[in-house]
């Protein structure tokens, strides 16, 4: 260790010498008594740490701080002094100092020195890493760059995979928290003193309505990437009727919250009587609520927004058209070419880059297409085309025919008391016998004692999971049906995941008509 001894006291430099080589050993000593000797020291600059005096004949200590510091700013300085006060140590470490020891107790000296270089040694390595992920940073950035050049389709892909990845963290709280909401307002519709009056009914539509989009919203950026098939969670729908329920779950963000700024835009519906889309009525929502959001965005200073629905027949097959117009900033030409890339945004930190990637998956896993049409100054036109399909209309209706299930003796296993209370709900209107427990330890303990028809078991659970449970229960009854519940995952993984141990997965938030198909289909087996 070489270190830079700044003292005009001789007493003071040998106390100080004395000191560390006892203490550290080899230890060698540049000792700097004048101003020129400090200057040809900092030339030279051969040393690993300073020692400075506060009180120089030819200084002070806060010069040779300073001094060194816009030279070397990693090697460290510390103040040995004895005519130094609490407001010259705060000043000094405002100033980069890195230790403040008292003549009159030297005995701190060694370690204040040893943990001034360890200190700085750490602080090096910091840096080194910082500039170590900058530069891979950098070089990603650049990666990126290039790849989004020659492979943009599959640059979305995958970007939106890694998304799905992230968001699967989060979905089993997620699901945790809407099937309560969701269950809870099956109910409430279900009930006829609460439906009785129609304002009453149409909030909890509403409320029904805004959690089934919620409960898409994770696992469709997770799955943009997969390929779905024709009829996969598709149903006959009423554009117009999605279209009027877009704008009222948008309303607070184009009508409220624009207002309270002094901005005031005006949404304008023109629809045509249509016939019937096989569609995911969820995912369509999805479309028209990123598409009025990024048209309000466009409206910084206020303006229209028009939205028609009409047929289009100038091709086969046909189509439905639902157009999405705004008077606002537009698009230049590169923005309109670039607009549905994933994580493309021109908002800056206000914008993820997501809404038009994710509108573009969905119009294209609804075998439709989407156009757009801008200029700046001028406004921008979104046009979703949606085909027309007679074939499914028989297949979709079909699946929504579901016999009631005779009644029957469930165990129902569940951690969360609100979960657990609603699905219990649900099974008793259904014409259940219910049983419930808390985890999967208890539920095990009441299938010994008893004998149940069914098990309905939660995955992820304290003492015992539901996967260990479903293995005891088929240990002991192999011919069981089990169902079991999870937030995890979608739906085609988890069934093939549990496909040995189970006899059906439903993913959560759990609603009513799910339940009861769940049931029908593993009592039928």
């Amino acid at each position: 260790m070489r270190v830079l001894l700044v003292d005009d006291n001789p007493n003071d430099r040998e106390l100080v010498k004395r000191r560390l080589r006892k203490a550290i050993g080899d230890v060698q000593f540049v000792e700097v008594v004048k101003r020129e000797d400090f200057k040809a020291a900092l030339q030279r600059g051969d040393f690993d740490i300073v020692l400075t005096d506060y009180r120089l004949h030819w200084s002070d200590g806060f010069a040779v701080l300073q001094a060194v510091k816009l030279q070397y700013p990693h090697i460290p300085v510390v103040m040995v002094t004895d005519s130094g006060n609490e407001e010259v140590a705060a000043r000094g470490m405002r100033e980069g100092l890195s230790d403040y020891v008292l003549k009159g107790h030297l005995t701190r000296l060694p370690d204040a020195v040893r943990e001034a270089i360890e200190r700085e040694r750490l602080n090096r390595e910091y840096a080194r890493a910082l500039e170590e992920l900058r530069r891979s940073h950098e070089a990603l950035q650049e990666a990126m760059r290039q790849l989004q050049e020659t492979q943009q389709q599959v640059i979305q892909q995958q970007r939106l995979r890694a998304l799905g990845e992230m968001a699967s963290g989060i979905a089993h709280d997620f699901n945790n928290a809407l099937t309560p909401i969701l269950g809870l307002t099956e109910l409430l519709l279900e009930t006829p003193t609460v439906t009785a009056d129609p304002q009453v009914k149409r909030y909890l539509e509403m409320i029904h309505t805004a959690a089934q989009d919620a409960a898409q919203t994770v696992s469709r950026l997770r799955e943009f990437y997969r390929p779905r098939g024709r009829a996969e969670l598709r149903q006959p729908l009423d554009v117009n009727a999605i279209v009027e329920e877009a704008v009222q779950l948008t309303a607070p963000r184009w009508k409220e919250q624009a207002e309270a700024r002094g901005v005031f835009i005006r949404v304008h519906t023109h629809l045509q009587p249509l016939p019937q889309v096989f569609a995911n009525g969820g995912e369509l929502r999805e479309v028209l609520q990123n598409l009025i959001f990024n048209a309000v965005d466009a409206l910084p200073n206020g303006g229209d927004i028009t939205i028609r629905t009409y047929l289009s027949q100038s091709a086969q097959p046909e189509y439905v058209v639902i157009e999405v117009q705004d008077n606002g900033i537009g698009m230049d030409a590169e923005t309109r070419v670039r607009c549905f890339e994933p994580f493309f945004s021109t908002k800056g930190e206000q914008g993820s880059g997501l809404g038009l990637a994710v509108v573009y998956g969905i119009v294209q896993r609804h075998e439709g297409k989407i156009e757009v049409d801008s200029q700046l100054g001028a406004g921008t036109t979104f046009r979703v085309f949606l085909p027309l399909s007679v074939e499914e209309e028989a297949v979709s209706a079909s699946e929504q025919d579901i016999s009631p299930n005779a009644p029957l003796r469930i165990l129902l296993v569940e951690d969360k008391p609100l979960v657990r209370e609603v699905l219990r709900e649900h099974l008793l209107r259904q014409g259940h016998l219910v049983e419930t427990a808390a985890d999967g330890k208890k539920g095990l303990e009441k299938f010994l004692q008893s004998r149940f028809d069914l098990v309905i078991t939660d995955l992820a659970m304290p003492v015992m999971s539901g996967e260990q449970l479903a293995a005891e229960i088929k240990r002991v009854a192999p011919n069981k049906p089990i169902i079991l519940l999870t937030g995890f995952g979608d739906s085609l993984h988890a069934q093939n995941a549990y496909a040995d141990l189970v006899d059906h997965v439903l993913i959560k938030p759990v609603t009513h008509y799910a339940l009861r198909q769940a049931i029908a289909k593993v009592t039928a087996e």
